[in-house]
């Protein structure tokens, strides 16, 4: 069996460079661009951009109404609840972790839904710190039950 060479195959893959195609339509792009470009740089005064708007200026934060802070107090008040069923839970040696699981998933949620509200709260009455502090104290439960401290050999 005889193997013949592919070199034609190859060379008609590759485009020879002397010859171009569409060098004219090339040529008319190149001097209508060069005709713009010159046109621009005797007459820079007729070219006026759009005014740019400063980023940060059309970001507005508004402040929690009341009925929002309303609603963040009741959402704190309900993950220190899970918490503190959670640490009933734990003190309790007739239960077990695995029963425990359902509540640390609820006190998952109720983090993330809590977290996202912390970053729009103000200073104000020191609800902030509150939040902060009520995450804070979930996270380490949550973290604390996961890695298996609470259990006893």
């Amino acid at each position: 069996m005889k193997i013949n060479g592919s070199d034609e195959i190859i060379k008609n893959g590759f485009a020879d460079k002397t010859v171009r195609k569409g060098q004219d339509q090339n040529d008319d792009f190149k001097n209508i661009l060069k005709a713009s470009v010159e046109r621009t740089a005797h007459h820079p005064e007729k070219i006026q951009s759009p005014p740019l708007m400063h980023p940060v200026s059309t970001i507005q934060f508004h402040p929690l109404s009341s009925e929002n802070k309303h609603v963040t107090v009741e959402r704190v008040d309900n993950l220190l609840n899970l918490l503190d069923n959670y640490r009933k839970q734990l003190a309790d040696p007739q239960v077990t972790l695995r029963s425990i699981e359902p509540v640390i998933n609820t006190i998952v949620k109720e983090k993330e839904q809590l977290s996202s509200v912390l970053d729009s709260l103000t200073n104000e009455a020191g609800l902030k710190d509150i939040v902060n502090r009520t995450l804070i104290t979930a996270s380490l439960e949550v973290i604390k039950y996961n890695r298996g401290d609470y259990i006893t050999s």
